[in-house]
């Protein structure tokens, strides 16, 4: 998806800004400064989405990496994607980002720091459960019976 983003990023201004000049950048249709600033400036770079996808990879590999170990390595790919392309995007397509403070970088680390707690909390119930790992299970006798997990109860 990053590369998507990069392509279509770079390839839809290009197409706008060649159908306006006709390849000739000294002739453009535009009749006002700003029209031809907002043509030729790029979009605004929007940031909260991308702490939101971070923050999303994230804490879904912390709670499942334990079952799923695989999730660690495609993580660290997804986060080296998504810094190459954001690179990328920002240099050649974006407009100069505004000067923010660092209250969102501030929220973000609030939001991150329940993340080890679900890795300890879900992986211990995962390095526990017998069912997982040993393929061990109980069937219901009955319907109205509730379900029973190895770990509390052994038969």
């Amino acid at each position: 998806m990053p590369y998507i983003t990069v392509a279509s990023s770079m390839a839809v201004p290009w197409i706008m800004r060649y159908m306006d000049t006709r390849g000739n950048a000294y002739k453009s249709k535009k009749t006002s400064m700003a029209k031809y600033k907002a043509l030729h400036g790029g979009k605004d770079y929007i940031i909260h989405f991308k702490y939101s996808n971070v923050l999303n990879i994230v804490y879904i590999t912390l709670t499942y990496g334990v079952g799923m170990p695989i999730l660690f390595p495609i993580a660290v790919f997804n986060f080296l994607n998504q810094w190459f392309c954001e690179r990328v995007i920002v240099a050649y397509c974006m407009r100069l980002p505004p000067a923010l403070d660092d209250k969102l970088i501030r929220n973000s680390l609030k939001m991150m720091r329940f993340a080890p707690l679900f890795f300890l909390a879900n992986g211990y119930w995962m390095a526990s459960n017998r069912s997982i790992f040993y393929n061990e299970y109980t069937f219901k006798d009955y319907r109205h019976e509730g379900m029973k997990s190895n770990h509390f109860f052994r038969l």
